[in-house]
């Protein structure tokens, strides 16, 4: 993928996006961010999701792990059925089978699987069209996955690709984050442009899936109100690539 994109707006001055811009603005949304974890420990939407499963999120808090933590431990959950689930987009079983996992855990794997489970409940937000809670969350997974300073392997393909999606997401949607039938502020990084940035489009199917030929699937964007005007943009959807053996290799490093 280019480095940079243009995105064209009938009404407005084209703006020119760089993504290895949008990267240095890690303090954002990150840094902010983790102040709503804080208070609450996930944020699901009970909304139906439109995957290979249709089913509902439940709202889950500290107490419902603990709650729960018998009910996961009768169940044989391992960390390749977890991969299975979120390589095939079940982001929602995915979520049941790394919580089980994280809540069994110990250090450093426990937060290396705190941060994969945060990726897919943001990606769970984005398909629910709810493009805050999934920048955040995914936010939150990234800064998980950063700690670790992974330099090769699986995990660190896996954060380069989460990373790449949250900027794509960003990208894609600061100029409909900002503007509006009767306003457009410009976003140069003050602290009112990424107040308006709170919205993100919600309730607005904002992205679509594409399989193509080598199996890999694509993220893409498609505003409608902007189809005729906007170049297609896309980018591939995070997969997993790492086994049982890439897992416990962290409790020696």
């Amino acid at each position: 993928m280019a480095n940079n994109i243009s995105i064209n707006f009938p009404k407005f001055n084209q703006i020119l996006i760089s993504f290895a811009n949008i990267s240095s603005l890690s303090n954002f949304p990150y840094s902010k961010v983790h102040l709503h974890s804080q208070l609450y420990y996930h944020q699901f939407k009970e909304t139906n999701y439109t995957s290979p499963s249709s089913c509902s999120y439940r709202l889950f808090s500290r107490r419902s792990f603990v709650e729960d933590e018998d009910d996961h431990k009768s169940k044989n959950y391992s960390f390749q059925e977890a991969v299975r689930l979120f390589n095939s987009r079940d982001y929602y079983r995915c979520h049941d089978v790394v919580e089980a996992l994280w809540t069994e855990s110990q250090e450093p794997i426990r937060s290396l699987l705190h941060g994969i489970l945060q990726c897919a409940v943001g990606l769970h937000h984005l398909f629910n069209k709810n493009h805050k809670g999934a920048m955040m969350e995914l936010g939150e997974g990234v800064c998980k996955l950063r700690k670790f300073n992974f330099e090769n392997g699986p995990f660190y393909e896996f954060e380069k690709e989460i990373s790449q999606v949250l900027d794509f997401i960003y990208a894609t949607q600061i100029e409909v984050a900002a503007c509006g039938d009767d306003i457009c502020v410009t976003m140069d990084q003050s602290e009112r442009s990424y107040q308006l940035l709170g919205g993100f489009a919600a309730g607005q199917q904002l992205y679509t899936l594409v399989t193509e030929q080598n199996d890999y699937c694509y993220l893409v964007f498609s505003y409608p109100k902007y189809d005729e005007n906007v170049q297609q943009l896309r980018i591939k959807l995070p997969t997993i690539d790492a086994s049982e053996e890439n897992l416990k290799e962290l409790e020696y490093s």
